[in-house]
């Protein structure tokens, strides 16, 4: 092998290692969700659910008529779109052949996302991350909605201070409010959510009451 032959071998080998090493990094690439769907009216395509999140990138058809309200949370908008299409990104969100009929700026929601320790255990073994001290920042009357891949396991939600319980309510994939026949939260006291779901399948996630006396936009847990 002459030395032009193994430098150019050389070059080709670090072109391939450098290859598969972009080609990993853009497999492991997650995209974040960018906007909370609020509510839809008419026909929406490829089609939505209310309270169901929409990642970076997404584009929707909205037809001449169809309506979507939306939560766009980089710019902390509250979005009603009709007709056209709508493309979000990461940082804005753009109405072609429609139009904005309302909007106006809204509270951010409040994340904590619960995601597997070890990749090949499924549910078994979670890690908070995302909320400051690990827990979960909520109003004095808050409202809660479970997402993600493994958020239909949970049936049940229970509010605790201490061993007392305050609420227990069953899930239904929608936002889940704080009875107004119920006493608020007070501020800085010590609360947790406990949510269960078949057999001893449960998740504990503290919360930290703010001086807010109600809650607007759920405060979203992320099951995956």
């Amino acid at each position: 092998m002459t030395y032009k032959t193994a430098v150019l071998s050389r070059i080709h080998y670090v072109y391939v290692i450098i290859a598969l090493l972009s080609g990993l990094a853009a497999t492991s690439v997650v995209a974040e969700p960018v906007a909370l769907v609020l509510d839809i009216v008419g026909e929406v395509s490829p089609p939505l659910e209310a309270f169901s999140e929409i990642e970076a990138g997404k584009s929707f058809d909205l037809g001449a008529s169809g309506r979507m309200d939306f939560l766009h949370y980089p710019t902390c908008q509250k979005v009603l779109v009709e007709g056209g299409r709508l493309s979000l990104t990461a940082e804005n969100f753009r109405v072609s052949k429609g139009k904005v009929i309302d909007m106006s700026h809204a509270e951010c929601p409040q994340r904590v996302q619960l995601a597997s320790a070890d990749a090949g255990a499924g549910i078994a073994g979670v890690v908070l991350r995302g909320a400051a001290d690990g827990a979960l920042k909520v109003s004095q009357r808050p409202s809660f909605l479970l997402l993600g891949a493994t958020a239909s396991q949970f049936k049940q939600l229970q509010v605790m201070q201490g061993k007392n319980l305050l609420l227990s309510a069953a899930l239904d994939n929608k936002p889940l409010a704080w009875p107004e026949t119920l006493n608020p939260l007070q501020a800085d006291g010590e609360y947790s959510v406990v949510l269960s779901g078949a057999g001893n399948l449960t998740r504990d996630i503290p919360l930290i009451v703010t001086k807010q006396k109600k809650q607007i936009v759920p405060a979203i847990i992320q099951l995956e």
